[in-house]
């Protein structure tokens, strides 16, 4: 659970006791209410329909409005008990001050008291004489009983509870009140409907002593919602000042767990951990508040103001984490749109379960559209289809659909057809310390967007209705543009692993190993590779956790192999020599390789697929095993197999000179043309 939840709950579970004591108020209230109206309908009907009746009560000159005054000072009564019980309960000033006075005066009160108090709790055990402990236990029953509603929360329930008066205590209090208010009003306009009463007599509508509700929305409006907008400002603007702002928070996991299959929560940056603390008391006090008032609409406002303050800082710092790399200058173009390629990367599988995981009833849509209303993509939107199914959901699971990695490799030329060692300049690629920083920033935004829409979306606070409101589409929008930004620099992120592979691969054509005549030995590249895999994992686990890990790692399996059979075309197709201590080399190059990548993916909620690892190792164990092949197994294999490897490939492989035969391009056609002509007789 992010920071400051467990203070919340705490809160709950105190304030449960003054809810339980308010709801037994409300409800003897009601029921005395109850009664009185139907006194009244009884009166009054019995007045207008005896005319002697009517004469012996000439106290009632209009016998539809007998007992009028009655209801008017019962009601009132109950207002004034009411509001007594809320005064005590906050503190419209809220400071540390008021709570240390409210602490003394409790300290203050009689030691009898306090000690038969304990009595109560302590199931009558407590130092003393037996007897007279019983008696003091009776007289403090009676007294209870006695207290007012104010006196009984400052004396007793404050005591037991260890709480404070604080004015945030009025919007537990108001969605009670705000019903029990409703049902009398109901009670008395039925009444009046039923007896005829004129609802319009100045009677009727004579102005009456300030209402509970009225009582406590005039503190909320007046106290608690400019304390709530100072805080959640001044601490969002705080926060977002620091220089650590979004920089990852140290996690001792590893220390404690050697074993890093472990599950990995990665902490929020403190600039989206305030976001969401300063920000998640207004949310409770939107969904208690009337949908659409003047109070809810200024806490939307609050609420606006903060995320937008919040995404501007966030912009900037996804800007200096992206700015000038090349990973970014792939995924999108000078004027900020997405490039195909990152397109690509949207309908792979890989992209809708990182939306899964941080979406916690799977609020994903295939039929993606973008996030950011401003930029063209495939994000998915926060909010589900509407005839989204079940089974639709269940479908997921197989969203990588065929050719999806063919069409994502088509836009990767640049990586995937080197011909030499590859070669980028370093401020173009990320170090280790600054891809931890981008997968802290990618798992920061994308939880707080999922927890703030949370937080939103609650059903207690009737998201349906209030979805209408132009103010809450706009902070909906505000959510949606924080999870648009994670997403991007969770694809850098991807995009920047499979650089750093495919730099490092480069480099094995260009490994004197494959020349070697006494032994086998494996490139210096490959050993580097390993490493870097390990380490990277280990790193961006501790700062951005398992799923952004997942998914940076993610359709390694597949891009390993194919670059292996790059170098493999590179050999074939050049004009250095290979042995077949060389083929062996790349052979086992392979085998460590899946070793070394299963390895740092091994960990919780990976999305390493062994099929498609399975399938595509072993592809290129064959391709690499045709270079070391005789000329007639090479037939075999293509009559065979024709269909197993493209035309250029095959083609490339019957010119290639290799350690058991020699190459000619020409047999390849022939054989070709031969099985085509068996193939129509």
């Amino acid at each position: 659970r992010a920071a400051g939840g467990e203070e919340s709950d705490e809160e709950g579970d105190n304030m449960k006791v003054f809810r339980f004591h308010l709801n037994n108020l409300l409800k003897a209230f009601g029921g005395i209410m109850t009664r009185y109206l139907h006194l009244a309908q009884i009166l009054r009907h019995k007045i207008c329909s005896d005319p002697i009746l009517k004469q012996m009560c000439p106290s009632y000159p209009v016998p539809a409005s007998a007992l009028h005054s009655l209801l008017v000072n019962a009601e009132t009564a109950m207002q004034r008990e009411i509001k007594g019980f809320i005064s005590a309960c906050i503190a419209e000033s809220d400071k540390p001050k008021d709570k240390r006075n409210s602490r003394r005066h409790n300290m203050s009160m009689d030691q009898s008291q306090l000690d038969v108090e304990r009595g109560i709790f302590s199931l009558g055990i407590h130092g003393g004489n037996p007897e007279e402990g019983v008696s003091w236990k009776k007289v403090s029953r009676a007294n209870i009983v006695e207290l007012p509603s104010g006196q009984f929360v400052s004396e007793v329930l404050f005591p037991r509870t260890n709480t404070d008066p604080e004015v945030r205590h009025a919007l537990t209090f108001r969605r009670s009140i705000s019903r029990w208010s409703h049902e009398i009003s109901e009670g008395r306009r039925e009444l009046a409907m039923c007896s005829g009463e004129d609802t319009s007599a100045p009677m009727y509508n004579s102005p009456v002593e300030e209402g509970a509700l009225i009582y406590m929305d005039n503190i909320i409006q007046r106290t608690l919602l400019p304390e709530m907008q100072d805080e959640a400002v001044n601490a969002v603007i705080h926060f977002l000042e620091r220089p650590d702002a979004f920089d990852p928070i140290a996690n001792d996991v590893f220390t404690r767990y050697p074993h890093h299959t472990v599950q990995v929560e990665a902490e929020m940056s403190v600039a989206c951990q305030a976001l969401y603390t300063s920000t998640r008391p207004i949310f409770m006090a939107l969904h208690r508040l009337p949908t659409g008032g003047e109070m809810y609409l200024s806490l939307v406002t609050m609420l606006e103001h903060a995320m937008l303050t919040f995404i501007s800082r966030m912009k900037q710092r996804v800007g200096e984490v992206c700015q000038g790399k090349a990973a970014f200058s792939l995924l999108e173009d000078q004027r900020g749109s997405p490039t195909p390629l990152s397109q690509s990367m949207e309908r792979r599988k890989a992209f809708t379960l990182l939306q899964r995981i941080y979406n916690d009833e799977f609020d994903v849509d295939d039929a993606a559209a973008t996030a950011e209303p401003t930029q063209i993509g495939n994000i998915l939107p926060l909010a589900p289809s509407e005839n989204d199914t079940r089974s639709r959901r269940a479908a997921l699971g197989a969203a990588d659909g065929k050719g999806s990695f063919e069409r994502e490799l088509s836009h990767l030329a640049v990586l995937t057809k080197f011909n030499e060692p590859m070669s980028f300049e370093t401020s173009t690629l990320c170090s280790d310390e600054e891809l931890m920083k981008a997968s802290c920033l990618a798992n920061s935004l994308l939880r707080v967007a999922s927890l703030l829409e949370e937080q939103l979306r609650s059903r207690a606070g009737g998201w349906e209705k209030s979805s209408k409101i132009k103010a809450i589409r706009d902070l909906e929008s505000a959510i949606k543009t924080i999870r648009f930004h994670g997403l991007r620099v969770a694809k850098f992120c991807r995009m920047e692993m499979l650089i750093q592979t495919a730099r490092r691969m480069s480099e094995i054509c260009m490994s004197s190993v494959l020349q070697a005549e006494d032994a086998v030995r494996l490139p210096t590249c490959v050993n580097n590779l390993g490493e870097y895999l390990a380490t990277s994992s280990d790193n961006i686990r501790e700062a951005g956790g398992n799923a952004v890990a997942a998914y940076t790692f993610s359709s390694l399996e597949q891009y390993i192999p194919h670059y292996l059979m790059q170098t493999c075309r590179i050999m074939a197709g050049g004009k250095k020599p290979i042995t077949l201590n060389g083929i062996e080399a790349l052979d086992r190059t392979g085998s460590v390789l899946y070793r070394d990548l299963k390895g740092a993916t091994s960990f919780e909620n990976s999305f390493w697929s062994e099929e498609d690892a399975a399938n595509s190792f072993e592809m290129s164990a064959i391709f690499i095993s045709l270079m070391e092949s005789s000329q007639k197994d090479l037939e075999n294999h293509y009559r065979g197999n024709p269909n197993q490897f493209s035309d250029t490939d095959y083609q490339l492989m019957f010119a290639f000179n290799g350690p058991r035969r020699r190459g000619d391009p020409r047999r390849f056609n022939l054989l070709k043309s031969k099985m085509k002509t068996e193939r129509g007789n």
